[in-house]
């Protein structure tokens, strides 16, 4: 009986633990293969859907395919992403390598939770990595 009381109180620890060791940009994994753009928010964490963006910033033209639709809402009732989400990315005329930058908003979960201001990540990718426009 003891053992349910303590589960809550543990969970909570392990959130707040979480919270206080994440880092925005390295616990954040981006990669871009066969055409998939992949971004990677960790446990305990989530990305905001809204301020998502993926642009190009060489030669060429860059389309995203459908965005997956939202996983959850947060305490302030916006769209959220966890786990790993994928978009398809096309492009035409591309300078190889191609440079994307992505913008991302990460937050920790919990009580103890934090919104970190958007991220941006510069990304190096070989055109052949990119499909024809999604």
């Amino acid at each position: 009986m003891r053992l349910i009381r303590l589960a809550p109180l543990a969970l909570l620890a392990l959130q707040t633990q979480a919270a206080e060791g994440f880092d925005p940009v390295k616990d954040i994994a981006i990669t871009v293969h066969g055409g998939i753009l992949s971004v990677t928010v960790s446990r305990g964490a989530h990305l905001k859907v809204r301020t998502f963006k993926c642009v190009l910033g060489s030669q060429g033209e860059l389309s995203l395919g459908p965005l997956p639709p939202a996983s959850g809402v947060d305490e302030a009732g916006d769209p959220i992403w966890r786990g790993t989400v994928q978009v398809p990315l096309g492009g035409a005329q591309l300078e190889d390598p191609a440079k994307l930058t992505v913008t991302y908003q990460p937050c920790t979960e919990g009580p103890e939770g934090v919104c970190y201001l958007p991220q941006k990540r510069r990304l190096s990718v070989a055109a052949s990595e990119l499909n024809p426009r999604p």
